[in-house]
């Protein structure tokens, strides 16, 4: 059993020279080959991938690199191994939330439902001026509004508060 698992391997390396020395590369330049594919792939599809190929892509083209450069193909690996790990390990986290971009409220948004005073008319058609938590702000609304009646912020549209009479009851 075990003379007949040496031949499969045997063969098997033997298959691995002869395309390596017909494609006129050893592991080191297909590892250098690959990081840049992957590096391009990546330039391709957007951030979207979450720059895990970009980073891959580079560790497999430097460790082909100093593989190359006199280490040979044990010193790729290993160094593409180790490299590999540090990045899954410790830099994704730091890379993905450099590059994810969250939604943050504004402090505008904090606006809409606020009630508030009128300090100046507001019609249709001339924007007034609106006090909310001792601020004065611009104020636009659909209806006449007038001074020191109470009013609700309902969301800011440009430079301008949008505002909505109370009624009372």
């Amino acid at each position: 059993m075990q003379s007949w698992l040496d031949g499969v391997v045997a063969g098997w390396r033997q298959k691995r020279r002869v395309l390596m020395y017909n494609l006129g590369m050893d592991a080191m330049q297909v590892m250098v080959i690959i990081g840049l594919l992957l590096v391009a792939l990546e330039l391709f599809a957007g951030v979207q991938m979450g720059f895990d190929l970009v980073l891959i892509g580079s560790i497999l083209f430097v460790s082909g690199f100093a593989g190359m450069a006199g280490g040979g193909i044990n010193l790729s690996l290993v160094m593409a191994t180790i490299i590999s790990v540090l990045y899954i390990v410790f830099g994704r986290q730091v890379i993905r939330s450099k590059i994810i971009v969250s939604t943050k409220h504004t402090n505008i948004d904090r606006l809409a439902g606020k009630k508030g005073v009128v300090v100046r008319t507001i019609t249709p058609d001339t924007a007034g001026m609106v006090r909310l938590e001792d601020e004065d702000w611009r104020a636009i609304a659909d209806e006449v509004i007038y001074e020191k009646e109470k009013v609700e912020a309902l969301a800011v549209e440009g430079v301008s508060l949008k505002v909505v009479k109370i009624k009372q009851k």
